[in-house]
Formats: C-alpha cells, structure tokens, sequence
C-alpha cells in the first residue's frame, strides 16, 4: 500500500516592484526625484549669482531638470504614489501638496520659458515660480527627514544609470524642442537672453521696470543735495560724482526675468577707491542692504548717477546706484550711502541678500 505525500515547495523570492519605466524601482524613482528637486533648486539660486559667463549654462542644466521631473511623473504616479495612498495617513496630503508644488513650479518654468505669459507686476510666471521654488525647500527637507531612502550600492547598477540617462537625454531633447518651437511660431520664448530674461525698454528709462528685493524699499527724500554719500570715511556730494561720470553702457538683467540696456553716467569704483584697502569694498544701500566686491572687479563696477544723460529715478536708485555689468539684479545696489573698504572676503557673505 503506498501513501500519497504532497509536496510544498516554497515561495520564490519576490522581486523588488520595478516601476513600468524601464527597469527603475520605486525607490530609484524616489531617490532619482529627489536629487533632481535638489540640483534643480541649486541652479536655480546659482543663476542668480553667476556672471555671464556662465548663466547660460545654468540656465540649459535648470530647464533640464525642470522637465526631467515631467518625464518622471507618470512613472512615480504610477508607483510610489499609488502605493502611499493606499496607506491612511493625513501626511499623505502634504506629500501631494509637495508633489503638485513641484510640478505646478515646473509648468510656471516652461510657461516663462516659451515665452507664453509673463502675468502681471511681481505675480510674473517667473516671480511664481521663484515663490514655489522657495515654499518647497522645507517641503523637501520634511519628506526627506519623514521618508528617508538610504541609497545603496545595488540603487546604482548599469540599468539604473542607462534609465537615469534616458530621462535626462529625453529632457534635454524636450529643451531643445522647446526653444525650436518658441523661435519657429514666434513665440518671445525664442528670443529671450541666455540668463533666461526678456528684454524691456532698453535706452528708455522712463519705461524700465522698477524692482526691488523683497521689501527693500526706497527712502522718501532721493534728492541729491538732501543725500549723503560716504566714500572711504568722506562725505562726497552727489555733485562731484556727476562731474566724474561718463556713459557706460550696461545691462541690468533682473532675477525677475527681464533685462534692459540703457546709458548711465557712472564713474568706476578705481577711480574712487584708488588704493583699498581690506579684503574687499563693502557697497551700502540706505535700507540696509549691502554686498561686497573683491578688489580686482572694482575697475568694471561703477557708481552711477543718471541715465542718458538725466538724472536717476527714485524707483531705480536715485540719485547714486551700483552698476555691475555681467551680474545680476541683486549685485546692482540702489540708493548707494557708503563705499568703504571692509575686511571680509567677498565670498563670504549671505548667498540671499537679508534685507
């Protein structure tokens, strides 16, 4: 008589979730999102504070990763998202928040980019897109802190980087076709500068825009004879300075996205400052605002007085202002009240203006 025996075999091991893009799991997607929102938001800061040389290519990296997050939403869409709400947590809302603010700061980038609106007064699609981009640094910081992901040796296998390129290469011919599109139907995306701004109202000073930093605000009195200008120790009347000016063309290229070339009368820092001494020369703003320049770039940066041969306006600094050719909006001071000499190293001060 024979016994019937069953035999169990046991359960393969399961497969780690591959999400359906390509061979990527959930986790590189994650790890893989979260070091694009990372290096998206360095460029974007960086763009603020590199010269000319190099905007432009900050401003293609940006663009870049701004759409490799678009190419890579279907894909956490479908995984990790799907997956985390099935869970009953009330922290699932804020990740969605997160998620929309991230994809919502995306579409405002390309909206500039090409040129389709630009809004209106600082509620631009780019000041928009700055605003998200800020709201999401603590956003990120909890999800980081709230969902670590360890990365491991095995996240980085020769699948993961072919994908890993995939996604970027596809961006980057998305960019591509982006400003061939905005050129080829005369979008004004097709002809913007390489910092990414639009040009407005260039050799027309009435009509440039009038832009400050947060709420660096203009003093009441901007009249010369009521001004006092310190450099170096000495009170110097506006007056003198206007006898030193001479024009000197230069674009001031606002974070806020536009850039306006005009005439100023202005008069290099060498020239008033002959002899620094320190480590760089401190540019101080009536509000309180002030940045520091190395001793080397003082023969390209310049005070300046007027525009076109008529005086400064208040909203654009009267009646003395910075101007620094090849940097951005916030290097070029306005409502200037002193010019010294200062210990501390250029380098060494705020990333973000403070006040």
């Amino acid at each position: 008589m024979s016994e019937s025996t069953a035999t169990v075999e046991s359960a393969p091991p399961r497969e780690p979730r591959r999400s359906r893009f390509g061979r990527l799991t959930g986790r590189q997607v994650n790890l893989l999102l979260e070091v694009i929102v990372v290096l998206a938001l360095a460029t974007g800061l960086a763009s603020w504070w590199a010269g000319d040389r190099w905007n432009g290519w900050l401003t293609w990296a940006h663009g870049i990763l701004g759409l490799s997050l678009l190419v890579l939403a279907p894909t956490k869409l479908q995984g990790p998202v799907r997956t985390g709400f099935r869970r009953r947590r009330w922290t699932r809302w804020l990740s969605a928040a997160f998620g929309v603010l991230v994809m919502a700061t995306a579409v405002l980038g390309i909206v500039h980019a090409t040129g389709l609106w630009f809004g209106v007064g600082y509620w631009s699609a780019l000041w928009t897109h700055q605003l998200f981009g800020f709201l999401l640094i603590p956003l990120l910081v909890w999800h980081v802190v709230s969902r670590p992901v360890r990365p491991k040796v095995t996240d980085v296998d020769r699948r993961a980087l072919l994908r890993t390129g995939a996604v970027v290469g596809g961006a980057a011919g998305l960019y591509v076709a982006q400003n061939v599109v905005a050129s080829a139907v005369g979008l004004a995306g097709g002809d913007r500068r390489q910092t990414g701004s639009y040009e407005v109202a260039s050799f027309d000073p009435a009509n440039m825009p009038r832009v400050s930093w947060i709420n660096d605000r203009r003093p009441d009195d901007t009249s010369p004879d009521a001004w006092t200008l310190t450099i170096e120790g000495e009170v110097v009347p506006v007056r003198d300075v206007w006898a030193l000016a001479r024009p000197v063309s230069a674009i001031l290229d606002c974070t806020g996205g536009w850039w306006s070339e005009q005439r100023w009368d202005a008069v290099p820092l060498a020239e008033l400052i002959p002899a620094p001494t320190g480590r760089s020369v401190r540019v101080r703003s009536s509000t309180g605002y002030d940045r520091y320049y190395g001793h080397e770039t003082l023969g390209q940066i310049h005070l300046a007085v007027g525009y076109g041969g008529e005086p400064l306006r208040a909203g654009h600094g009267a009646p003395v202002r910075l101007i620094a050719p090849g940097r951005r909006g916030p290097w070029w001071v306005k409502w200037v009240v002193s010019v010294e000499s200062d210990g501390r190293p250029p380098w060494l001060q705020p990333p973000l203006p403070l006040a």
